[in-house]
């Protein structure tokens, strides 16, 4: 019996809900990647019911993908602090590191205190029970009948293409446009990963190119990552550097962090040419 894009779709669906129920009762447990675990979880499931149109009945799903991009938006607040407190945890000297906790921790407690009285809300709860009735009964259209192979691949090409326009006119911009161009590549390939995802739960050659760009995908995204949490390393640096100054301190340690991070941007920069060039044949 051949194997429809409309059951893939089903199944990640299916799982990515499950995957975010778990993540935020961690939350509220605290447990250590509980926020990064919700945002990717949120993530996969706006791609699945944004890139994948084609096999959805828009008018039952389409609010959907707006209000997880509002969640993930209120989720981003606390795991931007985590990310950064935790860099300066580890490349700081201490005059550093104790300037970045009196300063950014009492943010980071008021965020987390913030998504976890969000959980509670009449808001979020209509948005998990939608959520959990979508994966339960997916509003299948007539297309997603069709066999997998005939329908997925073509979504994902499409995904890819998102992608290549991107790093194209990344390669063109400079500067801060630089920044804000990378960015926008590593989302679109965030996104293409999430589509590549579905399809590689099928099976033979399609489900293993579909696999084998996933990985690809994956690994562009983690790069730029990098590069973008040191390009707003630097950013929240000069505003603790102002502030250690204005109290009559010394700024070199910032002044030493900050190059780190500037290091840190290169080297991730260096890595996405690597794997830009392992994707390339002969590569």
């Amino acid at each position: 019996m051949r194997t429809t894009a409309g059951t893939l779709l089903a199944t990640y669906l299916r799982a990515q809900a499950a995957a975010l129920a778990a993540a935020e009762a961690d939350v509220v447990a605290g447990g250590p990647e509980c926020v990064h675990d919700t945002r990717v979880a949120a993530r996969r499931l706006r791609t699945a019911l944004t890139d994948l149109p084609r096999l959805l009945d828009g008018d039952t799903s389409a609010d959907l993908p707006g209000r997880l991009r509002a969640w993930s938006r209120r989720l981003g607040d606390v795991r931007d602090l985590e990310v950064q407190l935790a860099a300066l945890e580890e490349l700081g000297a201490d005059a550093a590191r104790a300037r970045a906790r009196d300063t950014l921790g009492p943010r980071l407690a008021s965020a987390r205190d913030a998504v976890v009285e969000h959980l509670a809300t009449p808001e979020h709860l209509r948005l998990r029970a939608d959520l959990e009735h979508v994966a339960a009964e997916p509003p299948l259209s007539a297309k997603a009948d069709r066999a997998w192979e005939d329908e997925l691949p073509r979504r994902l090409a499409k995904a890819e293409r998102r992608v290549a326009r991107r790093a194209r006119r990344a390669a063109s911009a400079a500067g801060p446009a630089l920044d804000d161009a990378l960015h926008r590549v590593r989302k679109a390939a965030r996104r293409a990963r999430y589509v590549a995802e579905v399809a590689a739960q099928g099976d033979g050659a399609a489900a293993d190119a579909a696999a084998s760009a996933a990985a690809r995908h994956e690994a562009v995204h983690d790069a730029l990552g990098t590069h973008h949490d040191a390009v707003v390393l630097r950013q929240v640096l000069a505003e603790l550097r102002d502030d250690a100054v204005a109290a009559g301190e010394d700024p070199q340690p910032f002044d030493a962090l900050a190059g780190a991070a500037r290091d840190r941007a290169s080297a991730a920069l260096a890595a996405l040419a690597l794997v830009a060039r392992a994707g390339t044949p002969g590569g």
